[in-house]
């Protein structure tokens, strides 16, 4: 016998105690941690470097960038069941070049790879938003013209409607889009599971 004792059962408690610590220690030691999970969308882990990557991008705080990485998620995971929102090399080249020109360069070192996902994810996300919401907004005269009086009307300066009317066009339709936007996520939310950690 290896362990010869009046009470071998003790010191083989002794012995399983003392590797059990060992091990423990050991890897406690080794133990470090990887990443953190901030939430779960559809059973996909949303993790803090995504989230901060997404902070240095649109400089916003943490809270609001957990939401707009969870919208994105969704709105992405819609576009990509539309071939027209496919993104191509060239497409995703410009936008990581635009991106990266805008980033501090501290920002982007070692970043490539999440920063290229991002940048393909938000250009899919744009060509989808144009071919499926683009084509609905119609904005008539009349709206342009009330969109004049309500902010020219007062003025005795004012600049003519014909001057300003292709802006404030274009302002009603940016409005009327975001508004689609807005709906759409709301209705992609209602379907996804999110829970936050």
């Amino acid at each position: 016998m290896l362990f010869e004792s009046s009470r071998p059962s003790s010191c083989w408690s002794v012995l399983c105690a003392l590797c059990v610590f060992v091990v423990i220690s050991w890897s406690s030691a080794q133990a470090e941690v990887l990443e953190r999970v901030l939430a779960v969308v559809d059973g996909r882990p949303l993790t803090l470097t995504e989230t901060q990557l997404f902070q240095l991008v649109r400089g916003v705080d943490q809270a609001a960038a957990v939401e707009a990485v969870i919208d994105e998620r969704l709105m992405f995971q819609e576009a990509t069941r539309l071939p027209q929102a496919a993104v191509s090399s060239d497409e995703e080249e410009r936008a990581y070049s635009d991106l990266v020109a805008r980033l501090p360069a501290a920002g982007v070192a070692g970043a490539e790879a999440p920063l290229r996902a991002l940048v393909r994810r938000q250009v899919a996300i744009l060509k989808y938003v144009e071919f499926r919401f683009r084509s609905q907004v119609r904005v008539d005269d009349a709206a342009v013209h009330d969109a004049y009086a309500a902010e020219y009307g007062s003025r005795p300066a004012a600049p003519s409607f014909e001057s300003v009317a292709a802006k404030l066009r274009e302002q009603l339709s940016n409005k009327d889009l975001d508004q689609r936007i807005e709906a759409w996520v709301r209705e992609l939310r209602t379907t996804a599971e999110i829970r936050y950690n």
